[in-house]
């Protein structure tokens, strides 16, 4: 019986990977972030016009914090 054992040369190719791995995933992110902003605005928005006949003012300030986003 004759067993060979050879490594693969994974370095070359995980060193290109890497990168790509981390811009994908970077993205991913972002794309996760954008649609939580998205949603969250709409349901302020949505808030907002339950608020308008009782608590204009209430109203006022949920739809000035759908449109300027997070403050940090």
């Amino acid at each position: 019986m004759n067993t060979a054992i050879s490594s693969l040369p994974l370095e070359p190719v995980t060193s290109g990977l890497r990168p790509w791995l981390a811009r994908t995933g970077a993205a991913v992110w972002r794309a996760f972030e954008e649609t939580g902003r998205v949603r969250a605005s709409r349901h302020l928005l949505d808030f907002a016009d339950q608020c308008q006949a009782l608590q204009p003012e209430l109203a006022k300030e949920l739809r000035m914090a759908a449109h300027h986003g997070p403050m940090a």
